[in-house]
């Protein structure tokens, strides 16, 4: 009898191990890492680079209208330190495309006799003061999506002072000037209302009031 019970409880002793070690196996293999997932000796894991979108710079501000004024008068005292202000470079650089178009046109009648006009010399760039210019003070307001006005401040080394207003577009990702208004100077009030009068024909405000 006694042999038959230590038979007994050596064999659940013998059934109760290898269940434990089944289980133990079996968990084992539940947290077990995939064999893609482990990193071999040697070699550092690949990193996931995320590219950052570069956002777009805010052009509806007055810091970016005077941003730009800025960058203007900055190109104009650098051609003036090198071979001189040229009018054509700076104006189809930061001008309207209407400015240009009619700048175009105008330029073409002239070249034919059909029309008379002889510019500001360059004027709307200089002001009249001499280089290097110095851009004092700008003060800028939005009117519109994509149009705004500014008026601007000039000094020279010599404190002579130079005063613009201006009227700009936003085009292609960046405010262009359309138009220098000066009722003092400009026949019509401004440049591009002079351009437009020459180009038609139409005669300026002194031989209208003669």
């Amino acid at each position: 009898m006694k042999r038959i019970l230590y038979f007994l409880v050596a064999a659940s002793l013998v059934l109760t191990s290898c269940s434990g070690s089944q289980a133990h196996d079996e968990r084992v293999a539940t947290f077990s890492a995939p064999v893609d997932s482990v990193v071999k000796p040697n070699e550092a894991p690949v990193k996931t680079v995320k590219q950052r979108k570069t956002k777009s710079p805010n052009l509806w501000t007055t810091q970016a209208v005077e941003a730009q004024i800025r960058a203007c008068f900055a190109e104009v005292n650098q051609m003036a330190a090198g071979e001189g202000v040229n009018v054509e470079v700076l104006d189809s650089k930061y001008c309207s495309k209407d400015f240009l178009e009619l700048k175009m046109h105008l330029s073409q009648k002239v070249q034919k006799g059909e029309v008379e006009f002889q510019g500001d010399e360059g004027y709307h760039w200089t002001a009249d003061i001499t280089t290097p210019i110095i851009v004092d003070s700008v003060k800028a307001e939005l009117l519109s999506r994509e149009q705004a006005q500014a008026e601007v401040w000039l000094k020279d080394e010599h404190d002579k002072t130079g005063y613009l207003e201006l009227a700009l577009y936003l085009e292609d990702g960046a405010w262009k000037i359309h138009n220098w208004i000066d009722t003092d100077i400009y026949p019509f009030g401004a440049l591009f209302h002079w351009m437009q009068n020459a180009y038609d024909g139409t005669m300026d405000d002194d031989e209208e009031e003669e």
